[in-house]
């Protein structure tokens, strides 16, 4: 350990009370997230105040003030409270700045909150509501609220892209041709247009014209002096003393904040004042320049002027003085989480971030209210509703792709616990993504969609303390054994997907959940559960660094998402259908008899999608034509007897014949091997001799064939009693359809015991 840093802690009348140093790897400017430090105090009199999870005391030497500091995920500053040994007051506090290893902390952090501060102005300029041009003060804001606007003014004058704004006015300012009048001797003027011409005749103060002069012959007399015209190119223009007003509308408010900050508290926000004074000092430094001492005051201000909402430099400044007026007097709920006592919690802010990138790439998508002003912004009291651990839902429409679908995108949607299949919510415990886009088609109530399974979630959640999928998913060749270490000592990687995993489970209708982060990386991971995009889980780097920022990955996937559910014809929506249609109802008996596992090397149908058909034989001759032709014939039309083709008779697996004396014990079970049956004539039955003669025009002919001796089913006898669906007596009707295989059980006897 070399280099330490070193805090010293002052009295409120600026005396050194105590100082600490603080230890780590290298030389140290400042602390980094996840890290680990060692800190000393030298006075005896003081002890560091202990800050759960991040600052401890040592258990072991008594003599000194010794301890560690580890921020973990913590970003910004960092509160240090010195207090008294004796009496445990606060005697002082400073701050250290814990910094970012994932984000530059200074050009991607403020990258966020100018989008943010950008994001917000716009939906602000889409109220209804007349906003003022004129900008005063509240005097009723709080302390909180004038960091949220200090931060926000800070964010948008500060940028680098309107700084060169206005160097660029400076240097290449708007002009235009000004007229100007100037009295001249009369004898001095040149080049003289119709103006100057008519003030010969007209013009007081004249004098005689001498004889033999070439005007004497005009006119006797002629003006001693003229007024002159002439043009020249000027930069006090209207646009350029538009400029001028807002920068020094600017100035004003930025001193008026400050002025009342102070009185607020404004120790809790280090480093706030200074960094302002610096704003204002670039701002009067700018104002200084020769251009705006040769502007005038503004008359009006030129707002449709093409030379302001096109021409660079101009532009901009009118968007930031838009923006200004705004941003101003935005209070937001969520800042707590981000400015509250000066910390700049970078993760909490990426999380905002997100979500405004997450709802550009929506809105630009969906058919959203554009934007969905009344859904963020309290147009009474300009109050952002964004705050983690609220909900926030977004609703709108899709319409293309072959299906018209309903869209919801939320903000911190809470599912409940709803144990009771089919409600909606966690059947486990309450889980809260950061962000669901929820979609069901049209013709259908959410909680219709929810019930029948017609209802996809996609889940996301922005993970800051990720930088790169390694770390989130590990390699390829993981070390099992290293992982459980990994989990014992608390530096468990890969809890993020395990909560993905968790969101994908738990949350009925989820179809997938993913990693948001702050990567590199240009590529995104994703995993499939089947062929198919859904279900699945993955990951997307989104960092904000500009254009480049990750998000063309996202919005690909998000159509790929959209263009998967409006397919009707996925392995998805078949499974969807299935999972309602098996779980609609409650769960048949128990079948306890064993049944055939596999048929070819491929496992059977579940025994409640198997079905049995069943019919009457006319003897032992009848039984044998049915063994040896392999066709067992029903009749059609309405004659008693006859069959109904529903889909669990043409799609039957056995087919069970039983004739007198059989009801309640015996019968034969022959195995359906064709696909459905076909249509004979009696004709033709009468040439493959058929016993009895055949009575009706036409038969519904099955393929079948006995069942094999080591089959599991040929072990049983039928007593047809306990069958639903099954009537006693010859010549009885056929049922509509077909038995399931585990209903048919209840009537399997062994035939050792009959």
């Amino acid at each position: 350990m070399s280099n330490p840093l070193t805090v010293d802690f002052l009295s409120k009348g600026g005396a050194a009370l105590a100082q600490l140093t603080i230890f780590g790897d290298g030389e140290l400017a400042s602390l980094h997230e996840n890290g680990r430090y060692e800190y000393e105090l030298d006075s005896p009199d003081y002890r560091l105040k202990e800050k759960s999870g991040i600052i401890r005391r040592s258990r072991i030497d008594h003599d000194k003030e010794r301890g560690s500091i580890e921020p973990g995920n913590y970003v910004g500053l960092l509160k240090l409270e010195l207090l008294d040994k004796e009496t445990g007051d606060a005697v002082a506090e400073t701050h250290i700045d814990v910094r970012s290893t994932k984000l530059n902390y200074e050009d991607e952090y403020r990258s966020m909150l100018e989008d943010i501060a950008d994001r917000c102005a716009d939906f602000l300029l889409q109220l209804e509501s007349p906003v003022e041009q004129n900008f005063v003060p509240d005097d009723e804001v709080n302390e909180a609220t004038l960091a949220q606007r200090l931060y926000f003014l800070k964010s948008l004058l500060g940028g680098e892209g309107f700084q060169l704004a206005v160097q660029r006015i400076v240097t290449m300012p708007n002009t235009r041709w000004r007229e100007e009048f100037r009295s001249v001797d009369v004898r001095q003027s040149r080049r003289l247009g119709r103006y100057e011409v008519r003030q010969f005749a007209s013009a007081g103060r004249r004098m005689e014209v001498p004889d033999g002069h070439p005007l004497h012959s005009v006119m006797s007399t002629i003006p001693e002096r003229i007024e002159v015209r002439d043009k020249r190119d000027t930069v006090d223009t209207p646009e350029t003393r538009f400029v001028k007003h807002a920068l020094n509308l600017f100035l004003q408010t930025l001193e008026d904040l400050l002025e009342k900050f102070p009185a607020v508290g404004s120790g809790k926000y280090p480093g706030l004042r200074s960094e302002m004074n610096g704003l204002i000092d670039d701002l009067e430094e700018t104002l200084s320049q020769d251009l705006f001492k040769q502007v005038s005051p503004p008359e009006l201000l030129p707002l449709n002027s093409p030379v302001l909402q096109r021409r660079e430099g101009y532009r901009q400044v009118l968007r930031a003085w838009m923006l200004f007026e705004l941003a101003a007097k935005l209070s937001w709920t969520g800042g707590d989480d981000v400015y509250a006592g000066g910390k700049r919690d970078a993760a909490a802010l990426y999380e905002y971030w997100v979500f405004f990138r997450m709802l550009d790439l929506v809105a630009g998508m969906f058919e959203l209210k554009n934007p969905p002003v009344e859904d963020l912004i309290n147009d009474r009291d300009l109050v952002l509703k964004l705050k983690a651990g609220q909900h926030l839902p977004i609703k709108g429409v899709y319409s293309g792709a072959g299906r018209r679908l309903h869209v919801e995108f939320s903000y911190n949607r809470t599912f409940g616990v709803a144990k009771e299949y089919p409600a909606q919510g966690s059947w486990s415990r309450r889980m809260r993504p950061d962000y669901t886009l929820s979609l069901w088609p049209d013709g259908f109530t959410q909680k219709e969609s929810e019930e029948q399974e017609l209802i996809t979630h996609v889940h996301f959640d922005a993970k800051y303390k990720v930088d790169s999928l390694v770390k989130l998913f590990g390699r390829k060749e993981e070390n099992l054994d290293e992982e459980k270490a990994e989990q014992r000592t608390g530096n468990y990687k890969r809890a993020d997907l395990l909560k993905m995993h968790a969101y994908r489970d738990a949350i009925r209708r989820s179809a997938g959940a993913y990693v948001l982060y702050p990567g590199n990386e240009k590529e995104h991971a994703p995993f499939r559960g089947f062929h198919e995009l859904l279900p699945g889980l993955g990951a997307f780097p989104l960092r904000p660094n500009g254009s480049d920022d990750g998000s063309a990955a996202l919005e690909r996937f998000l159509k790929e998402v959209v263009a998967h559910v409006c397919n009707r014809a996925t392995q998805h929506e078949q499974q969807t259908y299935h999972t309602y249609r098996i779980h609609k109802d409650d769960p048949p008996d128990a079948v306890r008899e064993t049944l055939p596992e596999a048929e070819e090397h491929y496992r059977t149908k579940p025994p409640k999608e198997m079905f049995v058909i069943h019919g009457w034989h006319n003897g032992e001759k009848h039984l044998n034509w049915v063994a040896s032709s392999g066709l067992y014939n029903f009749r059609t039309e309405k004659q008693r007897g006859s069959l109904r083709l529903h889909h669990s008779v043409a799609g039957a697996s056995y087919l069970l014949l039983h004739g007198d004396g059989e009801y309640q014990g015996g019968g034969h079970l022959f195995k359906i091997v064709s696909e459905g049956p076909r249509v004979f004539s009696k004709e033709k039955l009468v040439e493959l001799e058929y016993p009895g003669g055949a009575s009706q025009p036409y038969y519904l002919v099955f393929d079948v064939k006995p069942l094999a001796d080591d089959d599991l089913l040929a072990a049983h006898d039928w007593d047809l009693q306990p069958i639903n669906g099954i009537d006693e007596g010859r010549g009885s009707p056929v049922p509509k359809k077909g038995i399931p295989l585990n209903e048919f059980m209840k009537g399997a006897v062994p035939k050792q015991e009959r």
